[in-house]
């Protein structure tokens, strides 16, 4: 079918806009944005999919408060064809500038979390090597990701309270990647693999300095060897300088005691001339995206999953209780304090430890930190 985005000059294929080039189930096309003060008192992630070939967009918004209360609202719609159309819900996205700046809001609603705010870069987007990733015959991943760092604009409300958010004490990251990784419910299985991963292990980090970013992120399988890799010191638009390749020596990563939550630790990178450098993470604020709209207690929400002609729902949660937070079990998102020699920076650290990883002894897939 014809829609709006029809009448741009942006065809891939023969066909319309609205089929993409490959018709595996799992193809999407999403954003992320993280936003923060730099006291680490508040953390706001949003997130928008669209996956073409289940019909289905989402959103979601969560922003956790002095790290007592995870205030998240979801939505999800059906696409009906139709990309140009970025708002789910209350939820929205616009750009703005192509590769440089964007507007998100999400409406008053039921759960006392709204805001109307304008991410603006500060570096020009990091390319992220490709993602490819096989399980016996199948791809289950194969994507493109680019991130950026930058600033935020605008206000913020979240549990009674209003902030006005400037650049100078909101720095964020964002990104976006499309193509194929698995969304929406399981698919069937098949005949067992051989090579099925035993253990996933992924940290994802854009980290912000007063005149430069750096981007890392690694992803390795359960014995440590590692399957991607993506490390660069990137700085401002206006600087005139290109990024700088730098390569990862090692992590050594703290967990909470009983869990497979991150809780800090330290990252050795290595300049392209050799020289090294120690990038030094104090945790100030965690978000738990398990049950914001990646996936909720008992896969009841999964990004990518039909929930009919529209669906709008949040919580409330009070992060202050163990047994609740237990049932969150997967992927966090730790707003982290950074030093780097006599440098202090911010930035987002995402880790997911599933399965097998026995570099920090995980010899089980239930096994937890100490």
């Amino acid at each position: 079918m014809l829609t709006p985005f029809d009448d741009y000059l942006i065809h891939q294929t023969p066909d319309t806009v609205d089929h993409v080039v490959s018709s595996d189930r799992n193809f999407y096309d999403r954003y992320y944005f993280s936003c923060h003060d730099l006291k680490g008192e508040t953390f706001l992630v949003v997130a928008m999919g669209a996956y073409p070939n289940l019909g289905v967009i989402d959103a979601f918004a969560t922003c956790v408060q002095r790290n007592k209360r995870q205030f998240v609202v979801r939505a999800s719609r059906e696409l009906r064809g139709d990309r140009s159309r970025t708002s789910v819900g209350p939820i929205g996205v616009e750009v703005i500038q192509g590769l440089r700046k964007l507007n998100v809001w999400c409406e008053p609603n039921d759960w006392g979390l709204s805001f109307d705010l304008t991410f603006e870069g500060v570096t020009f987007p990091f390319q992220e090597p490709h993602f490819l990733r096989r399980t016996g015959p199948r791809v289950v991943m194969d994507y493109t990701r680019l991130t950026q760092t930058g600033r935020w604009s605008g206000s913020l409300q979240v549990g009674g309270e209003e902030h006005k958010v400037e650049p100078g004490s909101w720095w964020g990251a964002r990104d976006h990647s499309w193509g194929i990784r698995p969304v929406g419910d399981p698919d069937r299985a098949g005949a067992p693999a051989p090579d099925a991963p035993r253990g996933f292990f992924w940290n994802w980090a854009p980290l912000q300095f007063a005149n430069q970013s750096i981007m890392y992120t690694v992803s390795e399988n359960h014995d440590g060897s590692r399957w991607h890799e993506a490390t660069a010191r990137l700085y401002p638009y206006d600087s005139g300088r290109g990024p700088d390749a730098l390569s990862v020596v090692k992590h050594s990563l703290r967990l909470k005691p009983g869990t497979r939550i991150f809780d800090g630790g330290a990252v050795v990178l290595r300049e392209s001339g050799g020289a090294e450098t120690m990038l030094e993470l104090e945790p100030l604020s965690l978000l738990h995206m398990a049950g914001a709209g990646y996936s909720y207690m008992g896969d009841l929400w999964r990004h990518g999953q039909y929930h009919g002609e529209l669906a709008i729902e949040g919580d409330v949660w009070d992060i202050t209780d163990p047994a609740f937070v237990a049932k969150l079990a997967g992927q966090t998102e730790t707003l982290c304090r950074v030093q780097q020699g006599s440098e202090t920076g911010y930035g987002i650290f995402e880790f997911i430890l599933f399965g097998l990883y026995e570099p920090y002894g995980f010899k089980t897939p239930t096994d937890v930190h100490g």
